[in-house]
């Protein structure tokens, strides 16, 4: 079914949220940015504006936004729906739970068992593996591996190609 969808956000991170939509057969509306005012956004001839909740009001939203702190303030401001996206290529056990406006990317694996908050990042080429719960917030970048029973805490951003070894807990104070 052929959904409408705005994205929050018009960096590098946007253009991939925006190729996993249309690849889901889906349709980009609207960019929103802070900075941005009725520009196109690069090639793609969509506008980019100030967000504005009258704008696409039934569209969902995808905060598409790599910094989890910035992430948060959106999520907090926003008037959209908020959608929850994975990649037809990501792996995700029907057992794994995951959270409002979360994208799992290509390529990505979640185990049995995994609990994953809200505006959560998967990355390409992740693994979380069984029983880990990873808190709202959250970025984990691409190649990463966590291992089972690991607790990743709100915010917390697992830097590329990080391995976490099981039972382990991950805070921003780590």
């Amino acid at each position: 079914m052929h959904e409408s969808f705005v994205i929050y956000g018009a960096g590098g991170h946007a253009k991939v949220v925006y190729e996993l939509i249309t690849e889901l057969g889906h349709q980009v509306d609207s960019f929103f940015d802070d900075s941005g005012v009725n520009q196109p956004f690069g090639n793609l001839g969509i506008p980019v504006h100030k967000y504005d909740p009258s704008i696409f009001p039934d569209a969902k939203l995808i905060i598409a936004v790599g910094n989890s702190v910035v992430r948060k303030k959106i999520a907090d401001l926003v008037g959209h729906r908020f959608a929850t996206l994975i990649h037809p290529q990501a792996s995700v056990s029907r057992t794994a739970n995951i959270g409002l406006g979360s994208i799992v990317l290509a390529h990505a694996t979640v185990q049995a068992d995994v609990q994953i908050g809200d505006h959560v990042i998967v990355n390409a080429n992740t693994c979380i593996d069984h029983e880990v719960k990873v808190e709202s917030f959250v970025h984990i970048s691409p190649l990463c591996y966590i291992g089972s029973a690991c607790l990743i805490q709100e915010g917390v951003t697992v830097q590329p190609a990080t391995a976490i070894l099981r039972n382990t807990t991950v805070s921003l104070n780590t």
